[in-house]
């Protein structure tokens, strides 16, 4: 385990017993038995360490879905695996919610909503995507109502996760989900939305290429691993050219994926450059 994770969950424990506003450095550097100097050279500040716990749950929360549906064959069993899998995850991280959601607006940086806004942004571009991929061309134009309402049904489904402790037939309610879409999408005459509420452009939604390259760096001096080392550099190298080719970024990228330090770069790589 790296001296990130290892504060990272130090600082999941004191938040989830003292609440974050509550919790100083030096308490989490003393929960992990490091100094605050070792703290202060895995993240900048206290703030930065909640953008990066943030940063981890929902990289890997879309990742997941995003896998899960992109691998499920049928086109019309996507909206049901996606609607599972959301749930299913969302389950396991319902502690982690719980924190964030008693925290007050003090806690809450405009850096951190800036960083929320852009997974949120990216998470409804798959979801849009997703419902081109069962629906077809009959959702042009009602795509943005349809990814609204999603989201709300799914919000509100949660709150029984979270705040009502309550047991959740996962796949009876995924069932239902896609039922409700389904005439939605099938059926429904009047758009409300003309674009989205957060209207991204590409250029927006897309990582940098630096912070990819950092985030690249940062993890590989993790590795041990030779050829990962050595992919790692060829692969910044390549994305730092003027004319970076594609077939030589996905190679690469696939020398790499399988350690899950890499996940998250190698995701946002592949949705760039495939």
């Amino acid at each position: 385990m790296t001296k990130k994770q290892i504060i990272i969950d130090a600082a999941l424990e004191l938040f989830a017993a003292k609440g974050i506003e509550a919790t100083s450095v030096q308490q989490i550097t003393e929960h992990c038995g490091i100094s605050k100097g070792a703290f202060y050279l895995s993240f900048k500040s206290k703030e930065e360490l909640i953008i990066a716990i943030i940063e981890h749950f929902m990289s890997n929360i879309i990742m997941d879905v995003d896998q899960s549906v992109n691998e499920t064959e049928k086109q019309s069993d996507k909206l049901f695996v996606y609607f599972v899998k959301t749930f299913t995850i969302l389950s396991q991280y319902t502690g982690f919610a719980e924190i964030f959601m008693r925290e007050r607006s003090t806690t809450i940086s405009e850096k951190l909503i800036e960083k929320v806004h852009f997974f949120v942004a990216m998470a409804n571009t798959n979801l849009t995507k997703l419902l081109f991929d069962v629906f077809g061309e009959q959702i042009e134009g009602k795509q943005y109502d349809l990814v609204v309402v999603i989201n709300g049904m799914v919000q509100s489904y949660a709150q029984l996760l979270f705040e009502n402790k309550q047991y959740i037939d996962i796949e009876k309610l995924a069932q239902t989900l896609v039922e409700k879409t389904t005439i939605l999408a099938t059926n429904s005459q009047l758009v409300f939305l003309k674009q989205p509420i957060h209207p991204p452009n590409a250029t927006e939604q897309a990582v940098p290429i630096e912070e990819i390259i950092d985030g690249l760096q940062q993890e590989s001096t993790y590795s041990s691993n030779k050829l990962e080392k050595e992919s790692v550099q060829l692969l910044i190298e390549e994305l730092q050219s003027e004319t970076t080719r594609t077939a030589i970024v996905l190679g690469l990228v696939s020398n790499i994926e399988k350690n899950d330090k890499f996940d998250w770069y190698c995701y946002l790589l592949r949705k760039q450059f495939q």
